[in-house]
């Protein structure tokens, strides 16, 4: 118990600072996927099975490089002008190519983009990565200051006196 006493301190100072270094590391880990919206108006209203066609064309080109997610998906009403591109990229995927294949399939189809009415970006971090970095930061910083307090043999205080040469102190300078 005194061990804990004279070396709590010092113990939770060295695991915090190992927590703040892991939470200053979290800043440079990219994100696991960024998931880009765009919309467009077309020239002419959507067939019936134009987007399960474009769906499947999509498939068979764009969409085998990645094994873990969809890269790239069109949605749309039929009848209506509006198209839906949605391109989910991970680490290694690049947007630009894809952006640029998806519209040579459109234009391949036939279909005419009149308007590019918006666009949105969304990122996914990688959450449990840092949750798993912080934990580890502070479970080494805990075994860090525990093993530099059991390496503390400074008496600094009369209750070290006290404790380590069970002598009684007459003065301290």
């Amino acid at each position: 118990m005194y061990f804990l006493k004279k070396n709590i301190l010092n113990i939770i100072i060295c695991m915090l600072s190992f927590g703040v270094l892991a939470t200053v590391v979290n800043f440079f880990i990219p994100p696991s996927s960024t998931t880009y919206e765009e919309y467009y108006t077309l020239e002419t209203a959507l067939e019936p099975n134009s987007i399960a066609d474009l769906n499947i064309l999509l498939n068979d080109t764009i969409n085998n490089s990645s094994d873990n997610i969809h890269v790239a998906e069109l949605n749309g009403q039929t009848n209506s002008n509006l198209l839906q591109l949605s391109i989910t990229t991970e680490s290694g995927i690049n947007y630009d190519s894809i952006h640029s294949q998806v519209h040579d399939i459109l234009e391949s189809e036939g279909f005419v983009i009149t308007e590019n009415v918006s666009q949105l970006t969304y990122e996914t971090s990688n959450e449990a990565l840092q949750i798993i970095i912080v934990m580890l930061g502070l479970i080494i910083g805990t075994v860090a200051g525990i093993i530099l307090a059991v390496n503390n043999n400074n008496i600094n205080t009369e209750e070290d006196i006290q404790y380590y040469l069970n002598e009684r102190t007459l003065g301290t300078f």
